[in-house]
C-alpha cells in the first residue's frame, strides 16, 4: 500500500506536479532511485549494485523519457514525425510502411508507447516476470482518462492535481508502478 501511495504521488510530482518550484527534477530523480534501490535490493553488496543499476535505468528510461504527444493516445490527428523524436520511431515507421498503415495516428501511439515503456521496464524482469504488466497499460490509462474527461467535462473543474486527463493518468500510472514494485519483492 505504501508503495502504491508513494509512486502515485511521486509520479504526479514528477509530471510537473504541484510543487515543481520547491522540488526540482534532479532531487525527484534521486529520491526515486533511492526508493527503488530500497524496494529491490537484498542487503548484500552485489544485490545493492544490481538494484542500483536497475533503478538508474528504470528512472532514466522508464520515467524520464518524455512521452510528448503520445499521451493523447491517438486522439490528435495532426501529429508528425517530429512528435515522435525517439530512435524506436524508426523501426516502427518501417513496419507501418511495410504494412501500408498511416503513421502517427490511432494505434501508432499504442505501439510507440509499448516500445517506449518496454525498453524502460526490461531490467525489472531480473526480479520477476510480473514486470510485464508495466508495459502495455500506459496507453490505455491515458486513453481511458482522456475519454472519461471528455465525456464528463465537469471533471476539468477538479482541484489542480486532477484538472486534466494527463494529471489523473499520471496518478493511476504511478499507482500501477507502485503495485508492481510491491509485488516484485
Amino acid at each position: 500500500m505504501l508503495s502504491v501511495l508513494f509512486w502515485s504521488v511521486w509520479r504526479r510530482l514528477y509530471g510537473e506536479g504541484l510543487f515543481k518550484e520547491y522540488c526540482n527534477r534532479t532531487l525527484q530523480t534521486l529520491v526515486a532511485i533511492i526508493v527503488l534501490i530500497l524496494q529491490l535490493a537484498e542487503w548484500n553488496w552485489q544485490a545493492v549494485l544490481i538494484a542500483l543499476g536497475v533503478s538508474v535505468w528504470v528512472v532514466i528510461e522508464y520515467w524520464s523519457r518524455a512521452v510528448g504527444e503520445i499521451i493523447d493516445a491517438g486522439l490528435n490527428h495532426t501529429q508528425t514525425k517530429k512528435s515522435y523524436n525517439r530512435w524506436f520511431r524508426v523501426p516502427l515507421d518501417c513496419v507501418y510502411d511495410l504494412m501500408g498503415f498511416k503513421k502517427y495516428v490511432g494505434f501508432y501511439d499504442f505501439w510507440y508507447s509499448l516500445i517506449r515503456y518496454g525498453i524502460g521496464a526490461l531490467p525489472l524482469f531480473y526480479y520477476s516476470w510480473v514486470a510485464v504488466f508495466l508495459i502495455p497499460f500506459q496507453y490505455f490509462i491515458y486513453l481511458g482518462c482522456h475519454k472519461v474527461y471528455f465525456r464528463y467535462p465537469q471533471l476539468f473543474g477538479l482541484p489542480l492535481t486532477l484538472n486534466e486527463p494527463k494529471n489523473a493518468a499520471e496518478i493511476i500510472h504511478g499507482a500501477l508502478f507502485g503495485l508492481i514494485m510491491g509485488i516484485l519483492k
